[in-house]
C-alpha cells in the first residue's frame, strides 16, 4: 500500500513539475513580449513626435511667410 502512494506522489511531483515549467515559460515569454513591446512604444514616440513637430514647424512657416 505505501508503495502505491509513493508511486502517485511520484507522479503528482512529476504533474507539478511539469506546470511549474509551463509556467516558468510562459512568464518568460511574457516579459521578453513585454521588452519588445516597450521597444516598439519608443519607436512610436519618436515617430509620432518628428511627425508633430514637422507639422508643428509648417504651420509656423505658413503663418509667418504666407
Amino acid at each position: 500500500m505505501d508503495e502505491m502512494k509513493t508511486g502517485e506522489v511520484n507522479v503528482d511531483a512529476r504533474a507539478l513539475d511539469i506546470r511549474e515549467a509551463r509556467v516558468d515559460t510562459a512568464e518568460d515569454r511574457f516579459f521578453t513580449d513585454r521588452a519588445n513591446m516597450d521597444m516598439t512604444d519608443r519607436v512610436i514616440l519618436v515617430v509620432a513626435l518628428v511627425f508633430g513637430a514637422a507639422c508643428v514647424c509648417a504651420l509656423l512657416a505658413h503663418v509667418l511667410f504666407v
